[in-house]
């Protein structure tokens, strides 16, 4: 099937990055670096490389005056300008072709808000959106839902399953055969007792664990508008399209090149904080 550029992407990049408390006050999560270079870049190449013409970044207000700086960095010329001052060689930027805005967040602090904040500033029907804090180190992931999924069709990009991610990713359970598949449910965040028992349920080949990666068409979009309105708490946006779902078709397309969660601490991140509260609790 051919590719279908991707004309609009939401980046939404509006948390705190809880997960990673100890430093995310100071920096926002999405400047984590992977490969030697900040995610956000990361994930606006690959907005880049699917022909997007436009894009927009939507951030915590807490992050404002950082962002006023990196606006200027991710500018057409900008880089040329850097490599002249520094006196290195000048080279090709891959996002010198798309317009990047940035818009804090308004509303309340949930994802459903942070892709209505985006698709409403691009004044556009239809929209690629990419959750910040997963990266794609080959930048293709967008590329892969546009050249797979069916036009008009709302889609997301999912991996394959296992138990031991279940716990920090949406898990779907797919209808049908082959590289695109139908959503017929979703669970958030199972434990491994309900991970498993999923796998008992549907078999391993129907589940798919979300990647951050989804279309969003007109209809999904007024889904969302009516789900951002409930009182109370804001449904998340995975569980709003899986509820969408239900009496229309949602395409799962499968994805087998892992992402980077720049949300989940590292290794060495996690023994500093098991020692910390061990020696708190010790001192108590």
């Amino acid at each position: 099937m051919k590719a279908q550029p991707a004309t609009a992407v939401v980046i939404a990049a509006g948390g705190l990055g809880t997960r990673v408390a100890g430093w995310s006050p100071f920096l926002p999560k999405e400047f984590r670096p992977v490969g030697g270079r900040p995610g956000l870049l990361h994930v606006l190449e690959e907005s880049a490389a699917t022909g997007a013409v436009r894009a927009v970044v939507v951030h915590h207000p807490y992050y404002a005056p950082l962002i006023n700086w990196t606006s200027q960095v991710v500018a057409p010329g900008a880089l040329a300008r850097y490599q002249e001052l520094a006196q290195q060689p000048i080279g090709h930027s891959p996002t010198e072709g798309l317009q990047v805005d940035f818009v804090s967040q308004h509303g309340r602090y949930a994802d459903i808000t942070s892709a209505l904040n985006g698709a409403d500033h691009l004044g556009t029907e239809s929209v690629c959106l990419a959750f910040a804090d997963n990266v794609d180190p080959s930048h293709t992931a967008l590329s892969r839902l546009a050249s797979t999924a069916s036009p008009d069709t709302p889609a997301v990009l999912a991996g394959p399953f296992s138990i031991e991610a279940a716990a920090s990713h949406g898990v779907i359970i797919c209808t049908g055969t082959g590289p695109i598949r139908t959503m017929a449910a979703l669970v958030e965040k199972p434990d491994p007792l309900h991970a498993a028992q999923l796998v008992a349920d549907h078999g391993t080949d129907n589940l798919r664990l979300l990647q951050g990666r989804a279309r969003l068409t007109p209809r999904l979009l007024q889904h969302l508008y009516k789900a951002a309105r409930i009182t109370g708490a804001e449904p998340k946006l995975s569980l709003a399209v899986a509820e969408y779902a239900r009496h229309h078709r949602v395409e799962v397309v499968t994805n087998n090149i892992p992402m980077v969660d720049l949300g989940a601490p590292d290794p060495a991140e996690a023994r500093t904080a098991e020692f910390a509260t061990a020696a708190d609790s010790r001192s108590d």
